[in-house]
């Protein structure tokens, strides 16, 4: 597909497609807290998005809350990877089940999904842009489940097709991109404040079309994700200090050795205790060149241009509020060293000290 987005939409479509909806309005699942483009997915395909809160201190969808949200129009719920944590597939799938609706596995930051275990989820979305864990620098993917092939390709067959070009633009574009992972180049980036670095907007998404790409490119950029060095890991070794100190490393369980063999982590999340703690932790590691940030900052009704696609009562997500507040990430890309490692540990150290004096 021409990007992860599209291929989230072209699941949303299915789903629409085999619902038999024809007076109501399709509504589709998702988190409170995550990328805007879930939401231009869903309303490219004249659904409506509907919102459940997270777990507390967790990304993912609280399954207590989940069953109030289905309606007889409920068509899906998109089960979101987030930061390389796989979500809580096999309790969604079985309340998916028992309302008949799809679920879709949203696994753009994750690598391999979770249903290449065990396909759980009726479709699985991958995306390969600039920064996720399969780096094509755009495009995407929508993997069907076997049972549903034959009507899922009458349906997406209609969709146009287009050939991927990796001319020497493209790999220009690669160079440049890669240059600005550094500590170098995203410094000076931080330096230039009309670029909007890092701020989250909503962007409709205008259509979806197929993707033919270059022969081998796929397969290549799957053997660069599966070497990439397990910077995860050894961030829950150099900043184990930080939960005495009131701070959250909800991610060090998923990514302990073992844990989840073989994924690719796109970044490593921590929760501060609060967000001026959070706000000066970026202030510092930033002001050293490590590329830290707040991810989204915001839940998705706080996003200019979303809550007009929202239901007419948005209602209150406490938790999903929380997690957007404190969340913290840190770079986990293969060009952070031994010594930016360091340099976090260190500044994260001296920050909390403070703090708790």
């Amino acid at each position: 597909m021409g990007s992860g987005t599209q291929a989230l939409s072209a699941a949303v479509l299915l789903a629409v497609s085999r619902s038999g909806l024809e007076h109501s309005v399709p509504e589709v699942i998702l988190p409170a807290y995550g990328c805007p483009d879930l939401i231009a997915a869903v309303v490219a395909q004249g659904a409506r998005p509907v919102l459940v809160d997270t777990l507390p201190d967790c990304p993912f969808l609280d399954t207590e809350k989940l069953p109030n949200a289905f309606s007889d129009a409920t068509v899906a719920v998109i089960a979101v990877g987030f930061l390389g944590m796989p979500e809580q597939l096999a309790v969604l799938a079985s309340l998916c089940r028992q309302h008949d609706v799809w679920l879709i596995e949203d696994s753009a930051q994750c690598f391999p999904p979770e249903c290449a275990r065990e396909p759980i989820a009726d479709c699985v979305v991958l995306s390969f842009g600039r920064g996720k864990p399969i780096n094509l620098m755009g495009g995407g993917a929508l993997l069907v489940r076997s049972d549903h092939r034959a009507s899922a390709s009458e349906v997406l067959s209609t969709l146009p097709e287009k050939a991927l070009s990796t001319g020497w633009k493209w790999k220009a574009r690669r160079y440049i991109f890669n240059f600005l992972l550094g500590r170098l180049g995203y410094g000076l980036l931080r330096r230039v404040p009309f670029l909007g670095l890092g701020a989250t907007v909503y962007k409709p998404l205008l259509n979806i079309s197929r993707v033919v790409p270059p022969e081998g490119l796929l397969e290549a950029g799957i053997r660069s994700a599966e070497q990439r060095p397990g910077i995860a890991v050894k961030y829950v070794r150099q900043l184990d200090f930080l939960e005495r100190r009131g701070w959250k490393p909800f991610m060090a369980n998923e990514v302990s050795e073992g844990s989840q063999a073989g994924h690719v982590t796109l970044r490593y999340g921590l929760l501060a205790p609060d967000q001026g703690a959070r706000a000066r932790a970026i202030d510092a590691l930033t002001g050293k060149g490590i590329g830290a940030n707040a991810f989204y900052g915001r839940i998705l009704p706080d996003i200019e241009g979303v809550p007009g696609y929202l239901r007419d009562s948005v209602g209150d997500y406490p938790n999903a509020e929380s997690f957007a507040d404190r969340l913290l990430t840190l770079p986990s890309h293969e060009d952070v060293t031994e010594r930016d490692l360091a340099i976090v540990a260190a500044t994260l150290d001296k920050i909390t000290v403070q703090n708790k004096e």
